[in-house]
């Protein structure tokens, strides 16, 4: 089939196919059929009637359009396959030449991204000697049992850290002054630790001295960057004390450790050596993943990219729409998520942009070195994990496969990435850290917001923080 290929672009090409004569005409004699069964001529049987009177009844331009249809896959496969062409995404189709006779298409891809390795092997990188302390041990434990405490109902005024049960109605001023209730500000029976900044600044800390049976009238003022309608304002809240619950933490002992039921923990020395060996896994793996990451960098700086910009652009806009899925879920608009914490739109799709382009390369590198490498994964190491993990959760090995059938080719995935991982690392070397030195303090810089997944942002008051498409000419 005669075709000619242009480099519009290195990650895009056009191919102007003139389709071969033979297929086209088989291809408009099946559209033709196709309608002449539908078409019915007074006098005659269905399918009896003469072609001439068939055609007149027939739209020639919907007929067309149906042999194109018809043709467009089949010339789009052999145009690619021969040329050795990697579309990412289904090509815009022109329509340049149409008859009876001849059909000119012309197909606009994007090519699948390239990557020209660099430097892989052998890198240097730190990595840090994970410690852990007494005090840390101290802090994990006493978290366990503070998450093991028990509420209980005090018979005195609230003070931080208690639990209260309250009703709550918030009133806003209008033009004349009068107190309204606006939307969202209301609650029954609503539990409130107090400390906890769940509420906007202020609320909790004049709930302190409040117990069960009172009421109260309390003032407080909607920081600037909070939902439109409520940034800025100061709003009335009449709030009923139901109840007042302290946290009974339990003392540190064997049975307190018992009650935790931590396996083959019941002792406290047990528990101070079980947090301990805890802590430092956790802390052996971060540095791993610190180390790694540190590779992963100099592998994408080393390496050179051909990646077309509407690729990177689909990449953000899929990282845009979940984080808006994820804030809707936390009961806000994009737009409130934006004012909350002081985001510029324009400002997030960069960021998204940016990161975007990143994790294409990376992936695109990893995936070039396991090519490469000859890293693939086989049945034997399907098997291999399968047996580890049936031996991990207690289960038999045809239920862990039966489990993982459905998603297959996500669990090889991860496999792969694991092999690029070990390979990785395994070639790399170990710099020795730095000698830590002393700092001036620096002041707590201010917060970023999360891109990746939507923040824990406040609510409503006192509230909570393939086949081508065709275009004719």
């Amino acid at each position: 089939m005669k075709h000619t290929v242009e480099k519009i672009t290195p990650s895009r090409a056009k191919v102007v196919v003139d389709v071969d004569k033979d297929l086209w005409n088989a291809a408009q004699e099946k559209a033709f059929n196709k309608a002449a069964a539908h078409v019915n001529v007074p006098g005659f049987r269905p399918g009896k009637a003469p072609r001439q009177l068939v055609a007149e009844r027939i739209n020639q331009e919907a007929l067309w359009n149906e042999a194109i249809e018809e043709v467009l896959n089949p010339v789009f496969a052999q145009v690619i396959t021969e040329e050795k062409l990697s579309p990412m995404y289904r090509p815009q189709v022109n329509v340049t030449k149409l008859s009876k006779d001849e059909l000119e298409l012309v197909y606009t891809m994007v090519l699948v991204p390239e990557v020209k390795l660099g430097e892989y092997k052998g890198l240097e990188a730190t990595e840090e000697a994970p410690s852990v302390t007494d005090n840390e041990v101290k802090d994990a434990i006493d978290q366990l049992l503070k998450g093991n405490a028990e509420l209980v109902l005090a018979e005195r005024p609230a003070k931080l850290g208690d639990t209260v049960v309250i009703d709550f109605d918030g009133y806003l001023p209008d033009a004349e002054g009068k107190l309204k209730a606006f939307e969202g500000g209301q609650a029954n029976n609503y539990s409130l630790e107090l400390g906890s900044h769940q509420f906007i600044p202020g609320f909790e800390e004049q709930l302190v001295g409040m117990k069960d049976g009172d009421k109260k009238e309390i003032k407080v003022t909607f920081p600037t960057n909070y939902v439109k309608e409520l940034a800025g304002k100061e709003a009335t809240f009449k709030v009923a004390m139901h109840e007042v619950k302290e946290k009974q933490i339990p003392e540190l002992n064997d049975e307190a450790v018992k009650d935790l039921n931590i396996k083959d923990v019941s002792t406290v020395a047990e528990l101070q050596d079980y947090e301990k060996k805890t802590l430092l896994s956790q802390k052996v793996q971060q540095a791993e993943n610190a180390f790694y990451n540190t590779l992963v960098a100099q592998i994408v700086k080393n390496a050179s990219f051909v990646i077309d910009e509407s690729i990177i652009q689909n990449e953000a806009k899929q990282m845009e729409d979940n984080l808006k899925k994820q804030i809707e879920q936390n009961g806000l608009t994009f737009e409130q998520y934006l004012d909350i914490t002081g985001t510029k739109a324009e400002d997030l799709q960069k960021t998204y942009l940016a990161n975007a382009e990143n994790n294409l390369k990376e992936f695109l590198a990893l995936h070039e070195i396991g090519v490469q490498e000859k890293l693939d994964v086989t049945d034997a190491d399907v098997d291999a994990e399968i047996k580890k993990m049936a031996e991990q959760y207690k289960m038999k090995e045809e239920e862990v496969r039966s489990i993982l059938e459905k998603n297959m080719d996500d669990f090889k995935n991860q496999l792969a990435d694991r092999k690029v991982r070990d390979f990785v690392m395994a070639s790399a070397k170990k710099a020795a850290p730095k000698a830590a030195k002393a700092a001036p303090k620096a002041e707590k810089a201010a917060p970023k917001a999360e891109e990746a997944e939507a923040p824990k942002a406040e609510k409503k008051a006192p509230a909570k923080k393939a086949a081508p498409k065709k275009e004719s000419k």
